[in-house]
């Protein structure tokens, strides 16, 4: 138990210090952190998934629930509003076109069902917010590409999360039932996980200012959180979906009470403080950390079939990811950032968790998907950060001139030809 609890400290501290090193090396904490327990799993034997037990589908569950409500609570309505012209029409585009060319892909690679091939699909199209953000304050990009990426992480995620879990609650049934039987669970499930994520976040969002003043009152946000997850799938709802639900009404607290507050007494509702929000922060970069470290843990590298598919998953991304950004995006923006809006599509902590629950819910195809999954985020997580840099170093060139010739060249002021001569005074000479 001593060096278990020892493990654990080590492996925080570490996960500090490899997101510190961000800073300057530029390489995504994720990286080392699957590196890290790829090597204590697979490679030296020192530890593996069943040394975990029933442990590891809790913590894997827990996970889920914090990124589901973590990613609710980011995402903005208001942001749709100004996304109806390029930006949601890439996110929309590209989620669709990578989901169903990633599911033609591995069926054919894997022999699985089309069922749980698209769900594969819908995971990879998963874009993630938390590796895109560090690498995106790092690069010289304007603020219009950021704000595209930015909108197309939130959403794919919320898409990649829906579709999956709807997909799994498809495949759990089976061919017991009909196509329209199905359907109609699935709705009810979801809608009535909707509605009650609503009423929960109407009844904690009013009596938050009370909550707050007991003792430890921030963690009771946790602890309710936990509680719409688990009594929404006692209620025959959807947990996942009720989280999420929950989550975008608790970071759209202000958006609720504005818009409705003519029909309905909405007043009273709060928002969460920014101590709320950190907690929620520390809470993922914990889970974060230990999480894609048993996820190197639990990966068969002897599986060098599994780990070419993933590869070749990441490359036909990146390969059919291009003409979608070509086009959706406007002409306007330089090369250079349109090339950049390219290499931005690693996956994350929203794909591994999901990978990691289908793994628990499928029988044998389970597994399987969760290794390419996994090898999808290690490598999709590389090829990104490579591109990226090598853009900013300013190589690529070549790929920007042969994918994306709708767009406007992107000349450094320094290049530019001095202006025509004129008869300006030799004390003030032009401006180059």
């Amino acid at each position: 138990m001593t060096y278990t609890i020892l493990f654990i400290g080590v492996l925080l501290f570490l996960g500090q210090v490899f997101s510190s090193l961000f800073e300057k090396t530029r390489l995504p904490d994720v990286l080392p952190l699957m590196v890290l327990g790829i090597l204590l799993g697979p490679v030296f034997g020192w530890a593996s998934a069943d040394d975990f037990g029933g442990a590891g589908q809790i913590f894997t569950t827990v996970a889920l629930i914090v990124v589901l409500f973590k990613s609710g609570v980011d995402f903005r309505i208001l942001s749709l509003r100004g996304a109806v012209g390029q930006g949601m029409l890439l996110t929309t585009v590209c989620f669709a076109v990578i989901t169903l060319t990633t599911a033609f892909i591995t069926q054919r690679m894997l022999h699985i069902p089309q069922l749980y091939a698209f769900i594969i699909g819908a995971i990879v199209a998963d874009n993630s917010t938390a590796v895109i953000t560090p690498m995106l304050s790092k690069l010289q990009v304007s603020k219009t590409a950021k704000t595209i990426l930015f909108l197309e992480a939130n959403l794919t995620g919320v898409y990649s999360i829906v579709l999956a879990l709807a997909l799994l609650s498809v495949s759990s049934h089976g061919g017991q039932v009909s196509a329209s039987e199905i359907s109609w669970k699935v709705i009810k499930s979801f809608g009535l996980g909707i509605l009650f994520a609503a009423a929960a976040g109407v009844f904690w969002m009013g009596i938050l200012n009370r909550v707050r003043r007991l003792e430890n009152a921030v963690s009771l946000t946790f602890a309710f959180v936990l509680l719409v997850y688990s009594v929404s799938g006692l209620i025959g709802a959807d947990g996942a979906i009720a989280t999420l639900a929950f989550g975008v009404m608790a970071g759209n607290t202000r958006l609720i009470r504005r818009l409705w507050l003519t029909k309905f007494d909405f007043s009273h509702l709060l928002s969460l403080n920014h101590g709320e929000k950190a907690f929620f922060d520390e809470i993922e970069f914990i889970l974060k950390t230990l999480f894609f470290v048993y996820m190197g843990i639990c990966m068969r590298i002897g599986r060098v079939d599994l780990l070419a598919i993933g590869f070749a998953v990441s490359f036909f991304k990146l390969l059919f990811r291009a003409p979608v950004v070509n086009y959706c995006v406007s002409k306007n923006i330089s090369r250079e950032d349109t090339s950049v809006i390219l290499a931005m599509c690693p996956n994350g902590l929203v794909s591994a968790v999901l990978a990691s629950i289908i793994a628990s819910q499928l029988p044998e195809e389970g597994s399987v998907i969760q290794d390419v999954i996994y090898a999808v985020i290690f490598f999709s997580v590389l090829l990104s950060n490579l591109m990226s840099f090598r853009i900013e170093k300013g190589g690529l060139k070549w790929l920007g001139k042969a994918m994306f010739k709708r767009h406007k060249v992107q000349t450094p002021a320094a290049s530019l030809p001095p202006p025509a001569q004129t008869e300006a005074p030799a004390e003030n000479p032009p401006q180059v």
